[in-house]
């Protein structure tokens, strides 16, 4: 009885155990026309800032990091030209996650920010 016991502990403990699955985070800046600032959470989760200088609304900027479920992901961006917007992603494996977009407003910052969820 006790073997029996033993082994459906055993069994329990190790299915219950969740492996935290890697994403893929990519983090995308697009549609301005002038310099703008984004900040990001690289892959240590470590605060990043680089000043973008697009030619056209074409232009993407984007970064790849690779983190794991339950992690923080955060983009933010600033413009200062009124004529330029900014559309700000996250996309995790592929799927868009959060996504923020503004136009000819250059007091406030945009910000997409989240956990990556289990199973997403």
């Amino acid at each position: 009885m006790k073997k029996i016991l033993s082994l459906i502990f055993v069994i329990i403990i190790t299915t219950s155990c969740t492996k935290q699955d890697e994403k893929k985070v990519i983090y995308r800046a697009s549609n301005a026309v002038s310099e703008y600032t984004v900040q990001y959470y690289d892959a240590g989760n470590n605060l990043q800032t680089v000043n973008v200088y697009p030619e056209s609304t074409q232009d993407i900027w984007q970064k790849e990091v690779i983190k794991n479920e339950g992690d923080i992901v955060y983009l933010s961006g600033k413009y200062n030209d009124i004529n330029s917007a900014l559309k700000l992603q996250i996309l995790i494996d592929g799927k868009v996650f959060k996504q923020t977009a503004s136009s000819g407003d250059t007091l406030k910052y945009l910000v997409v920010s989240g956990t990556i969820p289990f199973d997403y």
